[in-house]
């Protein structure tokens, strides 16, 4: 049992958990969606429950998550087709072989921050708002004098660019 706060433990294993959602969710912006659902029940949590197996803890409360993402999707008919429970039996035995090690882990945890710098000062606020002090769309429109989508927009963009720098980053350690 770890005396890091549930986030911290949550984020050190982020590149997992996105595999798992994007494979889920059938989707990027989705399985960041569920992630970003996942990191506020995390928040909730913390001082509530010390898990033993934190990470097999954690890997239920995204399934759970992204179970119920899945559910408001079909309510709402934004999605055309269900996932098989057979595919979502295999993605789950997948992520609990994931050969990801801690060291990996870190990399990609190292090359996040140094990429969040390389952000222009807006965007970085912007993410910083929206998934440190889990700001509303809105609320950082609010901040920002203009409206809730271009909020989204720009926080997409700042994704998108971290990915690639990430990827960049992870690439030139390889070589």
């Amino acid at each position: 049992m770890s005396d890091e706060p549930l986030i911290k433990q949550f984020l050190q294993h982020q590149s997992a958990f996105m595999g798992y959602l994007i494979a889920m969710t059938r989707g990027l912006d989705a399985a960041e969606e569920v992630f970003q659902n996942v990191a506020v029940v995390m928040q909730q949590k913390e001082g509530e429950i010390r898990p033993d197996n934190f990470y097999a803890w954690a890997k239920e409360v995204v399934r759970r998550q992204a179970l119920l993402y899945l559910d408001d999707q079909i309510r709402t008919r934004v999605r055309e087709r269900n996932t098989d429970p057979t595919l979502l039996n295999a993605i789950t035995r997948t992520f609990e072989d994931d050969p990801t090690t801690d060291d990996e882990k870190k990399l990609e945890n190292d090359a996040l921050h140094i990429c969040l710098e390389k952000l222009n000062a807006k965007a970085r606020q912007m993410v910083a708002m929206r998934y440190q002090e889990r700001s509303s769309f809105a609320a950082i429109a609010g901040v920002f004098s203009t409206s809730a989508s271009a909020v989204q927009r720009g926080i997409s963009r700042a994704r998108a660019a971290l990915r690639e720098c990430i990827a960049r980053h992870l690439n030139a350690a390889e070589a």
